[in-house]
């Protein structure tokens, strides 16, 4: 039998071994793979808990509890990921219904600290990286 997954609360104490036993998240988001890798939660810790202050990012795989990596930050501005509501009066009149967070490889976000907003619209999915910039599909990584 499959162990439950990680929820968004156990990620803030495994990522606790690196921010330190005193710390305290600022935002915690799941975010789900498009790559078929297990989902995560990114784990925000700003050192004065204030928008603009030094902190760290940690991303906690949902599935194992692993530390999958983080990083040191000079400045967190906001929760990190960009708002969905921002993210929404990106697109304006397009109908967006659901949506989530989520990242694979791609020239979109090359990596798993910059998740896009994925909007479900009658015309298919549509993306929104952290920059505002609309992507209506995730080209490769690769060059080219």
């Amino acid at each position: 039998m499959a162990a439950p997954p990680i929820t968004a609360a156990r990620a803030e104490v495994i990522a606790r071994a690196i921010a330190g036993a005193a710390a305290t998240a600022t935002a915690i988001h799941r975010v789900e793979r498009l790559d078929r890798g297990h989902p995560y939660h990114l784990v925000v810790f700003a050192n004065s808990g204030a928008p603009g202050a030094p902190g760290l990012i940690v991303a906690i795989d949902e599935v194992t509890g692993d530390i999958m990596g983080s990083a040191r930050l000079g400045a967190i501005e906001g929760s990190w990921a960009p708002r969905q509501a921002e993210a929404a009066r990106r697109l304006g009149d397009e109908s967006a219904r659901e949506a989530r967070l989520v990242w694979a490889p791609s020239r979109a976000s090359l990596s798993p600290f910059y998740p896009l907003w994925e909007f479900t619209t009658p015309s298919g999915p549509v993306y929104v990286d952290r920059d505002g910039r609309i992507w209506r599909d995730l080209p490769s990584a690769g060059p080219g």
